[in-house]
């Protein structure tokens, strides 16, 4: 059976950990850590609270106690043909006190007015997530204990999703006396790159002057007017009415799933003397370029 290809996410916080045996040996390429949910406790047997993905929550205490549960890698980015499959290992790492139990899931991610949304398998026709077969539905990890679970997918003809998410689905809650119980999912992202069909459509640059509380901002919504999930990489870069360099800023990078839009913002991180500037903005996705220009004032 031939296999798509992958690079995976080994750096951010959604994740698995990948692993992939076919005929010819193929080469995956860490790319995030994974998705970490940090749990904080005045005591290390009581979890003050169970939050969303993300920062760890605020706590008063002067030492608290941080757990985690950690999947990793986050982003799993396949390049292949439809019919081919693909095999990843997901690891999961309890980091708290408690016995937490998870039950396996798959959900096709699609794109309806622009934004993703997650979809139960089967219910998108040629849908890459009814495929899912799991080597265990359900885990049960013990604290300080790492489960790995592998999951199997395939790409069927003509399918039109470019993305699933593999859900750790929490079984079990995280309460404190007297507060409402607290439960948390974890999951990885896998995208399909299944052709060139690679298209941004980008709209004018809007920017935000300066004042006494804020630099200089600078805005585009790039619609992926293509087939295929991109990860454009923008930065832009202001220049004087003379036409000299005074500086440059990233935009903060995301990935687009096809019919996806998104605003990628950038700051520039000094104060801009009074007068006339033209800003370049220019993204890189899959070795295509644009680039659109705004002019603006400094008062």
């Amino acid at each position: 059976m031939k296999a798509l290809k992958a690079k995976s996410d080994d750096t951010m916080a959604w994740g698995i950990a990948l692993a992939l045996l076919v005929a010819a040996v193929l080469l995956w390429a860490p790319e995030a850590t994974g998705q970490e949910l940090h749990l904080a406790a005045a005591e290390p047997d009581i979890p003050r609270s169970s939050p969303p993905l993300g920062r760890p929550p605020m706590v008063h205490d002067v030492s608290p106690v941080r757990h985690s549960i950690t999947l990793s890698p986050a982003v799993v980015e396949l390049r292949g043909k439809p019919g081919q499959s693909t095999s990843q290992l997901l690891n999961l790492h309890n980091d708290t006190p408690r016995e937490l139990r998870f039950e396996m899931a798959a959900r096709d991610v699609v794109v309806r007015d622009g934004k993703r949304v997650f979809v139960a398998a089967g219910e998108t026709p040629r849908g890459i997530a009814a495929t899912a077969v799991f080597s265990r539905k359900a885990v049960t990890v013990l604290p300080g204990e790492t489960a790995t679970v592998r999951v199997t997918l395939t790409v069927p003809p003509d399918s039109p999703v470019r993305a699933v998410v593999i859900l750790f689905q929490s079984q079990s809650e995280f309460k404190e006396p007297g507060k409402v119980g607290l439960s948390a999912s974890l999951g990885t992202l896998l995208t399909f790159t299944l052709s060139d069909q690679v298209r941004i459509e980008a709209a004018p640059i809007a920017v935000t002057p300066q004042s006494a509380t804020a630099n200089t901002g600078f805005s585009q919504r790039l619609t992926n007017a293509g087939a295929e999930p991109v990860s454009p990489q923008g930065v832009v870069a202001i220049l004087s009415q003379s036409g000299q360099l005074v500086g440059k800023a990233a935009f903060r990078s995301h990935r687009l799933l096809p019919g996806q839009q998104l605003e990628f913002q950038a700051e520039y991180p000094a104060e801009l003397k009074p007068g006339r500037y033209r800003a370049f903005a220019s993204f890189q996705f899959e070795g295509q370029t644009i680039t659109n220009v705004a002019e603006f004032t400094v008062r």
